[in-house]
């Protein structure tokens, strides 16, 4: 969608990150501006807004077809006043992150994994964001004490094998404080990798360069894990911030969120998986919304996405299907799901399956 600019950037600005961010919509008004509407389009986000601040860059809202409210770009990044209004079974905290943080910033949940919280600063507010509840909170970057609280605490967990390092968006962070974070956890002699969440491939992919690849590279094995949720996400700019990625070492994983109204059916997400792998980035997981006070609306059901897996399964690569997983409430951990494909068992005994061309197979024993 070709926005509305007071004066046009020139092609070197808009490949600018730093431009990016500096001409970001950070209100109504603003993202009204740039997509061409009047501001009272958008009338029934001003409760939200208010709640759930608005952050988006150009780039992002150049990937709209159009400015309403049901386009999958658009729903992702503008506020919708559901996200007041629909809230029955949400929570801020609903994986209990802050429950199950021993130290400040750092997550331990699974036996051999931790997450790092670097902060709140990201490229973009996406409106399903699992941790809306720290968008008005001042958090800071990492203190060195954090951060060597954080050290110890793993030091003293050798069963703690890989770190993720989260946000926010940690590829948000000035560089010299992210090299300091890998730096760190690389020097504790029990974790074996590195895991960096972000988001920012996506929605700003002009902020990967050479330099940064190397900084994530410049550690323990660092593997990247992004989001993108729908196939418009996949761009020009995209391809050429993963090949930067892949030629600097990092590979890159993919992890989706079921969102409704953005990609809740087969042939959007089929379309999507099966384009990541032409990026050199492999699916991961489709996550079922988790239950968040402020992107209830978002969730379809886990059942939903069950019906989708099935879908796909037959119809694309097997290296294009994610795991279809949900969080458990309370941090109770992940759980993986698949559609059943037991139908029974023939007059032998031996297991009816469920063909992906929908025949009813035998496999003996």
């Amino acid at each position: 969608m070709k926005l509305n600019f007071s004066t046009e950037p020139s092609p070197s600005q808009w490949l600018n990150w730093h431009w990016q961010l500096e001409h970001a919509a950070h209100s109504i008004e603003e993202a009204a501006e740039l997509l061409g509407v009047a501001p009272e389009k958008f009338a029934s986000s001003r409760l939200a807004a208010a709640r759930y601040p608005l952050f988006v860059t150009p780039y992002y809202l150049s990937l709209a077809e159009s400015a309403e409210l049901s386009d999958p770009i658009i729903r992702q990044c503008m506020p919708n006043d559901d996200e007041i209004n629909c809230q029955q079974g949400g929570a801020p905290d609903a994986l209990a992150e802050d429950a199950t943080s021993p130290v400040p910033r750092l997550v331990h949940r699974y036996t051999d994994r931790a997450l790092f919280v670097t902060g709140n600063i990201c490229a973009m507010h996406c409106r399903h964001c699992m941790r809306k509840r720290d968008w008005c909170k001042m958090l800071p970057l990492p203190t060195d004490d954090e951060l060597a609280a954080a050290v110890e605490y793993l030091k003293s967990h050798g069963e703690v094998r890989e770190v993720l390092i989260s946000g926010g968006d940690p590829l948000m962070l000035p560089e010299e404080s992210l090299e300091k974070i890998i730096k760190a956890f690389s020097a504790v002699p029990s974790v074996e990798m590195l895991r960096i969440g972000s988001r920012v491939p996506c929605v700003l992919p002009m902020r990967i360069t050479p330099r940064l690849a190397a900084i994530i590279s410049s550690g323990k094995p660092a593997w990247l894990a992004t989001h993108f949720n729908h196939p418009r996400e996949l761009t020009q700019q995209v391809s050429d911030a993963c090949g930067i990625l892949n030629r600097g070492g990092v590979p890159i994983v993919n992890q989706s969120v079921l969102l409704k109204g953005v990609n809740d059916n087969a042939e959007t997400l089929g379309k999507l998986f099966t384009s990541l792998l032409r990026y050199y980035i492999k699916p991961y997981y489709l996550f079922h919304g988790d239950p968040i006070e402020g992107a209830m609306h978002f969730r379809t059901g886990i059942e939903a996405g069950l019906k989708i897996m099935d879908e796909l399964r037959g119809r694309i690569s097997g290296m294009a299907l994610p795991a279809f997983a949900f969080d458990l409430p309370d941090g109770n951990g992940k759980i993986r799901l698949q559609p059943e494909k037991i139908l029974g068992r023939d007059e032998n005994g031996a297991p009816i399956f469920k063909s992906w061309q929908k025949k009813e197979i035998s496999y003996p024993n």
